[in-house]
Formats: C-alpha cells, sequence, structure tokens
C-alpha cells in the first residue's frame, strides 16, 4: 500500500503533534505516524504555564500546579524560591501528548499508529518512506518528512545523521510521597553532572536522578532514596534518555529534525517539552513557506543564544560539588531569581533578559 502526503512527521510527542498541527492549520496535507499511540513517557512532565497560554491549549483534566521551587545543594542547605509570574505544572504525559495530537486532528491532520522503518527512495522533490501500518508494510511518499521521533530517532540514523549525545534518567512515580514543590536536589553522590528531584504529579511524586553513566543509575538512585530517608518499591523504575545539546544539525534535504530528535533540551535544566513545541512551531512555518532553511534561522534567532549560555554554565558548575555550593550562593540574591525566572518561566525573549543572566556569571565563564 502506497500513502501520498504532503509532509510525513515521524513521532507524536509534543514535537511532533505540534509540527503537524500547524501545518495542517495552514491547510497543507499532513501525515503524523506514531508507533504507539497508548505511550506513557517516564519523564517528570513538567513545563512553565507560558506554554499553555502561547500554545492556546488547556490544562490535561490530571494536572498539578505549583508556585514554589526548593533547591538542596550537596551540604543540604537549602532555600524556596516563590515564583512570579505563573505556575510550574505536572502533568501526566500519556494525557498531554493525546489530547496534543487530537488538536492536530481537529486541524485536518491523519494521525495513523505505525513503526517507521527506512527512507526508501531519497529523490530532489520526494521521499518514499517505509512503515508498518498494522502489521502491513506501508509506503509513504512525501515531499518532506519530519524526524520526531525521540533521541534514539530512527529517522536520524536513516538520514546517515551524527547521533544525539544523552545522559540517562532512572525515575518512578509514587503516591507514597507527597509535595507541592519543584525539588532539585544536588549531589555528585547521587547526581554526578545532573540533578535529582521531587516533583508534584498527578499520582503524587515523580521521583529520579540523571547521569551520563546508565550502568550507574540504579546505585545512584537508591542513594538519592537515601538521603531523602525514604524506601520505595523499585520494580516500577523506568529508564529514559535524555538529549545533551550540541547544535546538532537540523535539516537534510527534505528532513527535518525536532525535539529530541534534534538535541533540543535546554542544557543545566534539562526542559524539553516547550523548546520541542516552539522548534516544532518554527519547522512548520519553515514548511508552510516552503523556505527550509527557515527552520534553523528562526531557532538561532530565538533560541541559539540562550542554549550556549546554559551549556557553558552546566559545563562549569556541575563539574564539583564545591561549585554548585558556589551556585547555590548565587541564587541566594533575589535579583537573580527574578532574572532567571524571566527566562525559565516567563520565557522572556528579550535581549535585556538574556544580557541580564550573562552578566550575573560573566566571571565564571571566562
Amino acid at each position: 500500500m502506497k500513502i501520498k502526503t504532503e509532509v510525513l512527521v515521524v513521532g507524536g510527542g509534543p514535537a511532533g503533534a505540534t509540527v503537524a498541527r500547524f501545518v495542517a492549520g495552514g491547510g497543507r496535507e499532513v501525515c503524523l505516524l506514531e508507533k504507539d499511540l497508548n505511550h506513557q513517557k517516564p519523564c517528570g512532565g513538567g513545563m512553565p504555564e507560558a506554554l499553555y497560554r502561547e500554545f492556546s491549549i488547556g490544562f490535561p483534566e490530571r494536572h498539578r500546579k505549583t508556585r514554589f521551587v526548593r533547591i538542596v545543594s550537596p551540604s543540604s542547605r537549602e532555600m524556596v524560591i516563590e515564583l512570579e509570574g505563573g505556575h510550574l505544572v505536572t502533568v501526566d504525559r500519556r494525557e498531554f501528548d493525546q489530547a496534543l495530537r487530537q488538536r492536530a486532528r481537529q486541524e485536518g491532520a491523519l494521525v495513523v499508529e505505525g513503526q517507521f522503518i527506512n527512507i526508501k527512495e531519497w529523490g530532489r522533490r520526494s521521499l518514499v518512506v517505509e512503515a508498518l501500518v498494522e502489521g502491513q508494510r506501508t509506503l509513504f511518499e512525501t515531499r518532506y518528512l519530519v524526524g520526531a521521533d525521540g533521541v534514539n530517532s530512527s529517522v536520524r540514523r536513516a538520514a546517515g545523521l551524527k547521533h544525539i549525545k544523552k545522559a540517562y534518567t532512572l525515575s518512578l512515580k509514587t503516591s507514597e510521597m507527597h509535595t507541592e514543590q519543584c525539588q532539585f536536589w544536588f549531589s555528585k553522590e547521587h547526581a554526578p553532572y545532573f540533578y535529582s528531584w521531587v516533583f508534584p504529579s498527578p499520582e503524587g511524586v515523580s521521583t529520579g536522578t540523571g547521569t551520563l553513566e546508565p550502568a550507574m543509575a540504579r546505585g545512584l538512585f537508591q542513594r538519592f532514596l537515601q538521603r531523602l530517608n525514604t524506601e520505595l518499591p523499585l520494580q516500577d523504575l523506568r529508564g529514559y534518555y535524555i538529549p545533551l545539546w550540541d547544535d546538532y544539525e537540523f535539516y537534510r534535504d527534505g528532513v527535518f529534525f525536532v525535539g529530541d530528535a534534534a538535541g533540543q533540551v535546554m542544557p543545566f535544566t534539562y526542559e524539553g517539552i516547550y523548546y520541542a513545541m516552539k522548534s516544532a512551531e518554527f519547522v512548520a512555518e519553515a514548511i508552510l513557506k516552503n523556505r527550509p532553511s527557515l527552520y534553523r534561522a528562526l531557532w538561532k534567532k530565538r533560541f541559539y543564544s540562550r542554549f550556549k549560555l546554559m551549556q557553558r554554565i552546566s559545563r562549569y558548575f556541575y563539574r564539583s560539588d564545591r561549585r554548585i555550593e558556589t551556585l547555590f550562593d548565587i541564587f541566594q540574591n533575589p535579583k537573580v531569581q527574578k532574572a532567571s525566572m524571566k527566562l525559565w518561566l516567563e520565557k522572556d525573549t528579550s535581549r535585556g533578559a538574556l544580557l541580564s543572566y550573562i552578566n550575573i556569571f560573566r566571571r565564571f565563564l571566562k
């Protein structure tokens, strides 16, 4: 069987669903191919309230809001920051992703459950993509292909592009804990070059830790539980990879990459959902205008300087617990907190917001 479509999007998470929504809304024919329409990604599911306003979407039925961030240093010093300008929202990822795909359907996108296999033909004006749909080999003929299929992108591999560097996280969701704060815990003992977290979630709490060494993850998570002075059943632990941004290639000969498949996760905070969706909006604009190079131009104008700055901050401060303690001292300053919230929570795009942040960290990043 062969299906013809102007745009084929592989991957139905926030990035892929958003591309499909805006491309279909612009009057173009688009098919969204997702291998598991009931997939539950085991991430913290946290995002700023500003995302819902910017993309004109409603909150999922199950969600939690908080106005407080708790930061715990390696030496167990603590600070609680009350957020100004909005809430952090945590969601059930299955419900959130399904709602985004439904929005794409409402705009006219065709949503198909199936698995990408390969790029079978790569012509000047079209591509032929092979997939499995309901167990049947299916060919898609398309003008543009969008790889939005995660950090281990099969589309990226089929295009012969450099693989995405990544970190590994282990997490679980439990009703045996409770918090009204998004908590970030730092120490090389349980989160070397990363952080551990306790977030409110619809199930109760999402808790986990990250590392660059997957083989160490389970032991690190157990040490984090010891630090929390709690015991939890570990049979429900789930692992997933997070991209480490490094200005990867976004486009090649009719094929776009977006979200985790392009490494578009903010260094240091490891926030991905907002940046995946905003990047997807740029992809859609480039497709609708038939100007593929516009995607990278829009992304670099909006995000490159921010990602580069946070990459430098991450590489400097995550190097040791001593440097994290210094970072903790910096964040005790209310002016630093305010500058951080403008970039992180409010998604302030002004040059002034970025420059104020650069000035805070300038002496550390020479």
